[in-house]
């Protein structure tokens, strides 16, 4: 028979990647207040977006047409896609802990390609209500308006963000932009990254080991040269 914890037992992927609706999410949450099991499980995939957000977006590009063309042809079911993908995430995780860091870059790698196949899962951004958002302000102009929320957790901090580009008469295309994080120490995380286009606002969400006191500055980025827009400084 199965116990009630057994209902949470593969949500920790969906809950790191922002996958999880808004009432699950909540559900889990107060699940890990007093699950020490998957409170760890959390606690390592939470470097899994960032890790992804490392992989180039030209070489994310290309795995993304791959996998595409299998899931057209039927060769590669897409209802299957996330749930590979957060099995291979756990299992990999758990390899990398005995192994090496290269382990879990490859995770990330071979798990982008399988990412960038489910949007719909991966946009499905929810942000707290138990911290007010915070105002990105403007570093140089830009046509970019953003704002996020940062949740503190036993295992680190959770980001999510909303970022907003303006429709004018001066638009460049769309543009890739990444959101990134400097803790006190002035160590630098990218957190997320994506490409934008005129009149569109997207949402990412992001996990990182940083004690939410802990994080100095977050700001996006153009990333063709790491010039930053938009930054906000958290005042504790």
């Amino acid at each position: 028979m199965n116990t009630p914890a057994d209902r949470y037992a593969d949500w920790d992927g969906a809950y790191v990647l922002g996958a999880l609706s808004p009432g699950d999410r909540r559900d889990y949450e107060r699940h890990l207040n007093d699950c020490a099991a998957c409170s760890q499980a959390v606690a390592h995939l939470a470097g899994l977006p960032g890790l992804l957000a490392l992989v180039p977006l030209n070489q994310a590009a290309q795995l993304g047409h791959a996998t595409g063309a299998a899931v057209d042809s039927g060769t590669l079911p897409s209802v299957e896609l996330l749930p590979r993908l957060l099995t291979a995430a756990r299992a990999r995780s758990r390899r990398a802990r005995r192994r090496t860091v290269g382990a879990v870059l490859a995770a990330a790698a071979i798990a982008a390609s399988a990412a960038l196949m489910v949007p719909g899962w991966l946009d499905q951004r929810v942000t707290s209500a138990r911290e007010p958002a915070v105002a990105m302000t403007a570093v140089v102009p830009s046509p970019l308006t953003a704002s996020f929320r940062l949740t503190g957790e036993n295992w680190g901090t959770r980001i999510d963000a909303s970022c907003s580009y303006a429709k004018s008469g001066n638009d460049f295309g769309p543009q890739p932009y990444a959101l990134f994080v400097t803790d006190t120490a002035g160590d630098e995380r990218l957190v997320a990254s994506w490409i934008a286009g005129p009149g569109t606002t997207i949402t990412a969400a992001g996990t990182m080991s940083v004690a939410e006191d802990d994080i100095a500055s977050v700001d996006i980025r153009w990333m063709p040269d790491e010039r930053v827009l938009l930054e906000s400084k958290p005042s504790w």
